[in-house]
């Protein structure tokens, strides 16, 4: 297993196929770099303050759901690319979380994240995507660390196989080992 203490490349993770190439990208960076993998989950929690108890439950249920997949891809990666990730699970805006956490750890070195994620997934018209911009292009403007953007059709041999299965399932599926 790795075990450096030379730095660290941070993943943006948020459910989508792309983030999760994103991840199999930066295993297979601190594998080859024998530095640390640290994987971000930015919690997207609507503000529901007047439905007081429900807000509380959406919380939980966004941070189990966030748990569950960092768990998952963490696993795969440790057993398979033998990188041991560590989780951020944050709640806010993507872009300025990410930057607060590169700013409060001057170990990280690099942002990995993919260049669709579950907004642009989502979205059916090329132009609303330009529109609304990529987290991507607004952290490459406001971090002090290089931004590494994966596009969803990362080639197999760029990143760790044990996420080569979510190009089919992006919830999972089947084992590679």
């Amino acid at each position: 297993m790795v075990n450096a203490d030379n730095g660290t490349i941070l993943v943006a993770i948020d459910g989508s196929t792309n983030s999760l190439m994103a991840a199999g990208v930066g295993a297979r960076l601190a594998r080859l770099l024998n530095v640390h993998l640290g994987l971000i989950y930015v919690l997207d929690v609507p503000a529901l303050s007047f439905w007081a108890g429900i807000e509380t439950r959406m919380k939980e249920d966004i941070r189990r759901q966030a748990e569950a997949t960092l768990t998952e891809i963490s696993g795969k990666i440790a057993r398979i690319c033998e990188v041991v990730p560590e989780f951020y699970i944050v709640e806010g805006m993507p872009e300025e979380e990410i930057l607060r956490v590169v700013k409060e750890d001057p170990q990280v070195q690099m942002v990995v994240a993919g260049r669709r994620g579950v907004a642009s997934e989502k979205k059916s018209q090329l132009r609303l995507r330009r529109v609304s911009g990529h987290l991507g292009a607004k952290l490459s403007e406001l971090l002090p660390v290089p931004v590494l953007l994966v596009p969803p059709d990362v080639p197999e041999s760029h990143i760790c196989s044990a996420m080569s299965e979510f190009r089919s399932t992006p919830s999972g599926g089947r084992d590679n080992r």
